[in-house]
């Protein structure tokens, strides 16, 4: 899929999930809560950097399709400096894993409008949910 028709996907999908019409099913795997001395920790531009990973793995059946996104976020962390890369997979439905080498041949080539449009999706499933808990699953682990 190209990134602009992702785009306007994904902007269409907020709208309706803001409007109660979609149902998500996430999955969240991140390394965000482990003690500090059991993250990784690179070394780059001279300083050791602590490494974060956030896989996001969305599913709704819209305009009946089943419709599958897995996000993924590899956040850098060196005093108080942040940096962080981001990557979007459209990945069939019979892959559903949080591994990027299973996953780099259904990766998306994203620009900051497809991420704002992510980004924006997140918020609107976040909403919805605090308001409609039915309409919104979400199992978080720890990877």
């Amino acid at each position: 899929m190209m990134t602009e028709n992702l785009v306007t996907r994904l902007e269409q999908m907020t709208q309706d999930t803001a409007k109660g019409h979609l149902k998500w099913n996430i999955e969240i795997r991140t390394s965000e809560y482990r003690l500090l001395a059991e993250k990784p920790v690179v070394e780059a531009d001279g300083k050791q950097w602590m490494v974060d990973e956030i896989y996001v793995d969305y599913h709704c059946v819209y305009h009946k399709e089943e419709f599958a996104m897995i996000t993924y976020e590899n956040v850098e962390t060196s005093g108080d400096e942040v940096r962080s890369t981001n990557m979007v997979y459209l990945p069939p439905l019979g892959v559903r894993c949080f591994n990027m080498d299973r996953l780099a041949p259904y990766a998306v080539q994203t620009s900051a409008s497809c991420m704002q449009a992510v980004h924006q999706l997140w918020e609107t499933i976040l909403a919805v949910r605090k308001q409609n808990p039915q309409q919104i699953m979400i199992n978080a682990n720890e990877s």
